[in-house]
């Protein structure tokens, strides 16, 4: 499977502003659907879209269109899973190689969090967080890949 993440307009076949029941059935398509939310006196909730080796998260924080998409790296190394921005391999590129690769194509990060790359002008988040042993990047100790992405409309992070 193939996930090109597409902020601030989408991801793959689903548009920020669409109906959440519409890009819900379209995402079905991955794997098994589980609502969650939304919580007594919010409207917000999230679809999580559980397929076989990764899952992804659909954000509807008005209660009623799309308005995020994540996406969570897989366990195993060898998933036939590919999430990308501008053809970059998010999950399986070194974090600190693809955050220069991004850099060099002109987008600046927020990494105030050594964690978390956020561009702001791109409306896409990147962490390093997570809660599995994983390889470690010898320059920082920290998670030598990306474990979670976030796609989203313009504005998102202002």
């Amino acid at each position: 499977m193939q996930l090109p993440l597409n902020p601030p307009t989408g991801a793959g076949p689903l548009r920020f502003g669409m109906p959440i029941a519409e890009a819900t059935e379209i995402a079905s398509a991955w794997g098994e659907t589980r609502k969650a939310g939304p919580t007594q006196g919010r409207t917000a909730f999230k679809v999580l879209i559980v397929h076989p080796e990764f899952e992804v998260v659909l954000l509807a924080d008005d209660g009623e269109t799309l308005t995020g998409v994540e996406a969570w790296r897989f366990e195993k190394d060898d998933a036939d899973v590919r999430v990308e921005f501008n053809g970059l391999d998010i999950f399986r590129t070194p974090a600190r190689e693809l955050i220069q690769q991004i850099s060099d194509a002109g987008h600046e990060a927020d990494t105030s969090d050594e964690e978390v790359a956020i561009y702001p002008d791109l409306a896409l988040l990147l962490s390093r967080e997570t809660s599995r042993e994983v390889p470690l990047d010898p320059h920082d100790d920290l998670p030598l890949y990306f474990h979670y992405a976030l796609a989203a409309p313009s504005g998102y992070f202002d």
